[in-house]
């Protein structure tokens, strides 16, 4: 039984497999191809057309056939949806240049080569493309299958120097394949050229900028501010020092250069600051937060967005709601209403649980609710939680009452009798 769930429906749908049929998943002005792993004949006739012919979606039936329009045959014709698969679409705007093994483009060079690299200007139905090439006076009409996009990078683009790049054109000058930089600015050599175009790139510890081409270099997603990281385990000495850290320790970035140094807080280390090249590290994945997660205020936060009140670095809650804007709303077993703060500033912690084995921290001068006659001695037992976090908890020596504590008051005991 198949449990599926439906648009503006609140519950799930409990549908027989044999009742429904899966959908081709593709839409009308989808760019396709015929499947590379397709082994046997397509269903209907391509007449001919190679698996790197690109054609379009033009209308689809309820039985999942494509109706297809291509710039490499007059008229549509028909094709089941498995045989073909999406391909990126060329737009207006897009860089673009010759596939490599391009002998003869469809129409020919008519006054174009291999080496040159052009802008898209115009796009058809049947995905004919015509594209403005420098020197070139009129625009050049083109098949897609001819071409593939040109990556264009911007300033503040983070990118890294390809793993499998054997020489750059300017040396390396003390960047390695897969250093992580940021871009700073364009160099032409020629303006009317875009194949002079060279790039500015900054690497944290590096005095001089770097000059490198496009094709030398990749995109990278950037590490953001809030994100947690640690070194990688492939890198033996960071760039700046352990400060006192080591593989295993999580930090949180707090701030990040023009040049993409990342500064990171940790709780550990000689330093409160620790400086990272982003080369050097892996970002940490977190899950989102959700209602009923046990929570606390990261260390990395020097004042939430929406203040303290009575909330401090060491107060846990339990995540109580989750409003249209994102926010969290966290329960706090001292206040009497929910604590409103960002999703970013808060960090999960291990929810107590009943049965847990417990102690009051070493640390807590006087609990939130007294000590009555426990000591840093006593050992006990969560008997309730509420829904706020409070504890109920037995000790061995009270009888009757439950002693009521703060779970920021409290630890697991290591070694429970």
């Amino acid at each position: 039984m198949l449990q599926v769930r439906v648009a503006n429906r609140n519950t799930l749908w409990r549908v027989a497999p044999g009742d429904v049929e899966r959908l081709s998943g593709f839409e009308v002005g989808d760019w396709v191809r015929l499947k590379a792993s397709l082994r046997t004949k397509p269903s209907y006739d391509w007449h001919g057309a190679g698996k790197e012919q690109i054609a379009v979606v033009h209308s689809i039936s309820e039985a999942g056939y494509l109706e297809l329009a291509g710039c490499f045959r007059t008229g549509r014709w028909m094709t089941h949806y498995s045989d073909v698969e999406k391909v990126q679409t060329l737009k207006v705007g897009e860089h673009v240049r010759f596939r490599e093994g391009v002998v003869e483009p469809r129409w020919g060079w008519r006054g174009c080569s291999s080496a040159k690299k052009g802008v898209i200007i115009g796009v058809h139905a049947d995905s004919e493309v015509r594209v403005a090439f420098p020197g070139l006076t009129t625009t050049w009409r083109g098949d897609p299958a001819d071409l593939e996009k040109e990556e264009m990078f911007e300033v503040g683009d983070w990118i890294k120097i390809r793993e499998d790049l054997e020489e750059p054109l300017r040396g390396w000058k003390g960047v390695s394949p897969g250093r992580i930089g940021v871009i700073q600015g364009t160099s032409y050599e020629n303006e009317e050229d875009i194949e002079g175009t060279e790039l500015l790139i900054a690497f944290c510890g590096e005095q001089e900028r770097w000059l490198g081409l496009a094709n030398e270099i990749e995109r990278v997603n950037p590490i953001q501010i809030g994100q947690q990281v640690r070194v990688k385990a492939s890198v033996k000495q960071p760039r700046f020092g352990w400060s006192g850290h080591s593989h295993g320790d999580l930090g949180t970035v707090t701030l990040i250069d023009a040049d993409g140094r990342l500064r990171i807080h940790s709780s550990v280390g000689s330093q409160k600051t620790w400086m990272l090249d982003p080369s050097e590290v892996e970002v940490v994945e977190e899950y989102p937060l959700c209602i009923g997660e046990w929570v606390r205020v990261r260390q990395s936060v020097p004042t939430p967005v929406h203040q303290w009140g009575e909330v401090t670095h060491k107060s846990i809650g339990i995540v109580h709601r989750i409003d249209e804007d994102g926010d969290l709303w966290v329960a706090f077993c001292f206040l009497e209403r929910l604590w409103v703060c960002k999703p970013m500033e808060m960090e999960r912690v291990d929810p107590f649980r009943i049965g847990d084995s417990i102690r009051v921290k070493r640390s807590v001068v006087t609990p939130r609710w007294g000590w009555g006659i426990e000591t840093y001695a006593s050992r006990g037992v969560v008997s309730g939680v509420d829904a706020d976090g409070k504890l109920r908890i037995r000790f061995g020596r009270r009888e009757g009452r439950l002693w009521v504590g703060d779970p920021s008051d409290v630890e697991l005991d290591p070694d429970p009798p």
